[in-house]
């Protein structure tokens, strides 16, 4: 349970902070492309739909355990 949750969390925060990223771009000077912060988006999308696999996982398991 602490994995899947961990993976939620952090794919949360993935998300948070790339779509900050991807939404403060166009206002800096620096340059910097969308890829990066992207593939960040993608990956902490991803993340969180694995953690809540895991998660829905545990919880039948422990449904079926107790009955």
């Amino acid at each position: 349970m602490f994995v899947g949750r961990t993976l939620f969390l952090l794919g949360m925060a993935f998300v948070f902070f790339s779509t900050v990223i991807m939404i403060t771009i166009p206002f800096s000077n620096s340059g910097g492309g969308f890829v990066t912060p992207l593939f960040a988006l993608l990956n902490g999308l991803l993340a969180m739909g694995v953690g809540e696999l895991v998660i829905d996982a545990n919880h039948r398991k422990s449904l079926e355990k107790s009955s």
